[in-house]
């Protein structure tokens, strides 16, 4: 990676995010640019006086931090999600850091937050910090449905977090299950031969290298299998596509994907799907 963006509106959370971008840059040699938006609906001289006072803000506490990472501090001005995503435009970004958004059940059920704007519309990974930075990754798991944003999301992993080991699954449906005899039954081997078939040339179309893992099959509910491997891996990290599904979508985030987004269970790595 040569360009990392981590975005700050100066809470705990956002701290957490700002430790690992630098983390992450310093095991790179990124460049690292601390990036916090001040609303231009305030006043001009309010809002001049509030970036001032931001921009000092972030200059001391990185003063704090013992790293040889080049880091470049930038306050913009307007909404959140749309300076944010522009910028990482403009630098041509790798990556986005983002610390989780301050949970609001009731409200955050009516309408998307920042955080889940920000993820739906990047052009780049995004990576949502929700654990203290102690260590580089050890652990990715990633759930797959042999779509282009899960390849993607593999080799997002591999680039976040190149010395960890990465796991991934696929979350197989066998119809009338308990009608037909289970697993052991003819239609259960044929589904399963054919998601054989359908992982084996999902790796050879989306360029992944031999020395990639092919992702367990495992028979059951996508919540149910991925509940299983939290606690078979109990990853530091999980990474999954944006959408994994073709074509045109009125939701730019996949069900699935959007739910981990609300609520994490540990650092989040979400891969937008391929451009073009």
């Amino acid at each position: 990676m040569d360009t990392i963006i981590v975005a700050t509106d100066l809470s705990d959370r956002s701290d957490r995010a700002v430790d690992r971008a630098l983390h992450l840059a310093e095991a790179s040699g990124a460049t690292c640019h601390v990036v916090s938006v001040v609303d231009d609906a305030l006043p001009v001289e309010l809002s001049k006086q509030l970036s001032t006072g931001v921009e000092e803000h972030i200059q001391s506490a990185l003063e704090t931090q013992k790293s040889s990472v080049k880091v470049e501090v930038t306050i913009l001005r307007g909404d959140v999600a749309e300076m944010l995503i522009r910028f990482a435009r403009l630098q041509d970004a790798d990556l986005i850091v983002l610390g989780l958004h301050r949970r609001r059940t009731f409200l955050d059920s009516l309408r998307e937050t920042t955080m889940t704007r920000i993820v739906a519309a990047s052009p780049t990974p995004v990576l949502l910090v929700k654990n203290d930075v102690s260590e580089s990754y050890a652990k990715a798991l990633v759930p797959v449905s042999f779509s282009p944003s899960c390849a993607g999301a593999f080799k997002s992993a591999a680039k976040t977090a190149p010395g960890a080991k990465i796991t991934g699954f696929h979350a197989l449906h066998i119809p009338f299950r308990g009608l037909t005899g289970g697993e052991d039954s003819d239609m259960a081997r044929a589904v399963m031969a054919e998601a054989e078939q359908a992982r084996e040339n999902w790796m050879k179309e989306q360029g992944l290298s031999s020395d990639v893992t092919p992702p367990e099959i495992i028979p059951g509910a996508v919540r149910i299998v991925f509940d299983q491997k939290i606690r078979e891996e109990k990853p530091d990290l999980l990474a999954v596509g944006a959408h994994t599904r073709s074509g045109l979508a009125i939701q730019k985030l996949g069900g699935f994907a959007a739910e981990l987004v609300r609520d994490p269970p540990v650092d989040l790595l979400v891969s937008p799907p391929p451009r073009g």
